[in-house]
């Protein structure tokens, strides 16, 4: 922090970024938001994967919190990779948004099966293309990146039939679309969507003091878990990989699926412990996929 104590809040710079960041604020005192361009912002044309995957929205904010420009970072926790730098912590101190993806649609389609014949979606990611092969085969399915208004647009103009968003998004922008949940047998969500992630530098004890006082227990064992669970096999968001996770009382139960790309063939595992062993759990079941044939299932 500041000689005049002004905490700096670093974040990517679109609307979901920015209001994530705003809420942030709202739980702390005497905040600067600063906006940093990611290379995933400035590469909007080529599907993630294709070009490196991996902490393409963070490396650049990473960067700035090891320059100590900032002192902590916002995130969408599912885009931040699941190994981060030694010198950085990972916390949660918001309630986890809704974890489903939603169905938008030229024919506001109930769900998968719903959709025309031979129809296009919109999406560059591999665990929903897996997911919507699984149940559709005939679905073409069309990469597209870009914030929620320019994926809706191409919905609106009929450059895909229909595309498939995070529901959390579409609330924190109050955005006003017809969509439709699906249930987790549709499309299970990625591991830690709906959770905001805060990272900040281990050495900066006076940081680590205010976020431990504000942090959200549940949400926060939600991340452990879910994130064990990808590391285990060395996966991420851009992998056919979902993972999400419930709590009960003082029990969590984690549940994963991998798929190949083209959907035909999957592996899953759920397992329920009580919530202080949500890490170790995730890590459990990650290990039990791999005995399953996760690794060479990514691989195929």
């Amino acid at each position: 922090m500041s000689d005049n104590n002004i905490l700096k809040v670093g974040t990517r710079g679109s609307p979901l970024a920015l209001w994530q960041a705003y809420e942030v604020k709202k739980l702390l005192n005497n905040v600067k938001i600063i906006k940093i361009k990611t290379t995933g912002d400035k590469i909007t044309n080529k599907p993630l994967s294709s070009i490196g995957g991996k902490g393409l929205f963070t490396k650049e904010i990473d960067k700035e919190l090891i320059n100590e420009n900032i002192d902590i970072a916002v995130h969408s926790l599912k885009d931040v990779p699941t190994i981060i730098p030694d010198k950085f912590n990972l916390t949660c101190i918001l309630p986890r948004g809704e974890a489903e993806d939603v169905l938008i649609s030229n024919n506001n389609a109930k769900n998968i099966n719903s959709l025309p014949l031979n129809s296009t979606i919109g999406t560059s990611s591999p665990r929903r293309h897996a997911q919507i092969k699984r149940i559709r085969p005939d679905i073409k399915i069309f990469p597209i990146r870009g914030n929620i208004n320019t994926r809706l647009k191409k919905v609106k103009n009929k450059e895909v039939f229909a595309t498939i968003l995070a529901l959390a998004g579409i609330k924190r922008l109050n955005v006003n679309t017809t969509y439709s949940i699906l249930n987790y047998a549709e499309c299970m969500p990625a591991a830690s969507q709906g959770i905001i992630g805060i990272t900040y530098l281990k050495k900066n004890f006076k940081i680590k003091e205010i976020l431990d006082k504000l942090l959200n227990q549940e949400t926060n064992y939600q991340a452990l878990g879910e994130r064990a669970v990808l590391l285990a096999i060395n996966g991420d968001c851009h992998s056919p990989i979902a993972v999400t996770s419930s709590i009960e009382k003082n029990k969590i139960t984690i549940f994963a699926r991998i798929f190949t790309l083209d959907g035909k063939r999957m592996i899953e595992d759920s397992k329920t412990d009580i919530i202080k062993n949500a890490e170790t759990l995730g890590n459990e079941i990650g290990r039990n996929l791999i005995r399953m044939g996760a690794l060479s299932l990514l691989k195929l």
